[in-house]
């Protein structure tokens, strides 16, 4: 009788670890596919916004893309663009902030925006820096050089 009652003890106390094996398990699991689904998330968010930002066209600029306003920003040497005389840079920069403003701003989302030559001293330069982010680099290729426009997402 006491051989049995501890044979059942025994499956009770095994049956009990697998248990909390697979609860232990299951736990660990969708963290893990969290986290490589929230990186992949604000790589393709720091992508769209920085592709949908240069594709857009501007609505006080007979319709032309930000992309040639910022090719006209870095080649124009006069400093005064196609923006019915506003300089082209101050145009693209205010142009930027607005569209950030209305959406990553308002999401709670950091982020760092800047265009450069050399990345130590940006041209335009917009949000703040920070440690743990997704970036994209954009190349856009210009008279005077290649420019890189980059979105950091903080994270």
């Amino acid at each position: 009788m006491k051989k049995a009652q501890q044979e059942i003890m025994g499956i009770a106390i095994v049956i009990i670890l697998i248990i909390l094996g697979i609860l232990a398990i299951a736990r660990l699991s969708p963290n893990q596919e969290f986290s490589y689904k929230k990186d992949y998330e604000w790589a393709k968010l720091a992508s769209s916004m920085l592709d949908t930002l240069l594709t857009t066209t501007a609505k006080d600029c007979n319709g032309i893309s930000m992309i040639q306003i910022l090719r006209d920003c870095v080649d124009n040497t006069d400093g005064f663009g196609v923006c019915d005389g506003q300089e082209s840079c101050a145009y693209f920069e205010q142009q930027s902030r607005e569209i950030f403003e209305n959406t990553l701003d308002s999401w709670k989302t950091d982020y760092k925006f800047s265009v450069f030559y050399n990345e130590e001293s940006p041209i335009i330069e917009l949000g703040k820096q920070c440690i743990n982010k997704k970036s994209e680099l954009f190349p856009l290729p210009t008279k005077t050089g290649i420019l890189s426009v980059k979105l950091d997402i903080c994270h």
